[in-house]
């Protein structure tokens, strides 16, 4: 696996403000999600996180238990961590891996990362509609009704399209409207008509949207919308 670089193709994904990125780590240690250590010559080795020292920008992880496995991977020059959270994709870069003696084991020490990188699962999690006034889908004509967000995710929205209020639009057509998250965000895209269900007797139809465009902000505030969801999930399951 080749060290990460920064390519500017990358910067939906990239993360270089410290404290998000001790945040992410934060969420590795609480988790106890295992980590990859990767070489570019296919060596590697799997660990967790043990503490962070934020003041001294170090982090500590466990040594593995075949010391022999671990030789090739201090050796290397370039490594790579790779771990997952839920639907998270998280790599950043390795540098100046040491083995040193604490607590009477060996535990591997290393400098925070400077930058880190996130990959969503775009289509796989879906953030599904708490309550009936957001998310909401604003269409363009002003005297048209807001159109309900069933759910939402970085690759679109499904929506209950009413019937017999709003035009219904076809497959393939694209809409141009604003995509209200929350209260305080919203953010216009461009969407294009996937599938649509007709709805029975006058019932609501069930429509699916995928986003065509996205301006910058807009992807990091459906980012940031769909990251806290999954934090507020992962939060109910552990029961906090």
């Amino acid at each position: 696996m080749p060290v990460l670089t920064s390519d500017p193709a990358d910067a939906d994904f990239r993360l270089d403000a410290p404290g998000e990125i001790m945040n992410w780590l934060r969420e590795l240690l609480q988790s106890q999600a295992r980590i990859q250590l990767s070489t570019p010559e296919g060596e590697a080795i799997h660990t967790v996180l043990r503490s962070l020292d934020t003041p001294q920008g170090m982090l500590t992880m466990e040594s593995p238990v075949a010391g022999g496995t671990l030789a090739p991977v201090l050796a290397s020059d370039e490594l790579v961590a790779t771990a997952y959270l839920d639907r998270i994709k998280l790599q950043f870069d390795v540098s100046g891996l040491v083995a040193i003696r604490g607590d009477g084991a060996e535990v591997l020490r290393a400098p925070t990362p400077l930058r880190l990188y996130r990959f969503q699962r775009r289509q796989a999690y879906r953030v599904a509609s708490a309550g009936q006034l957001y998310p909401a889908l604003k269409l363009a004509q002003a005297d048209l009704p807001r159109i309900r967000v069933i759910n939402v995710s970085a690759g679109g929205v499904a929506l209950q399209w009413p019937a017999n209020v709003v035009p219904v639009p076809r497959v393939g057509e694209e809409i141009s409207a604003t995509l209200e998250l929350e209260r305080e965000v919203s953010f216009t895209a461009l969407l294009r008509v996937q599938h649509m269900t007709d709805g029975e007797a006058g019932a609501p139809h069930q429509a699916g949207c995928a986003f065509v465009s996205l301006p910058p902000s807009a992807a990091r505030a459906l980012q940031v919308f769909i990251d806290q969801a999954q934090k507020r999930e992962r939060l109910m399951r552990r029961g906090i």
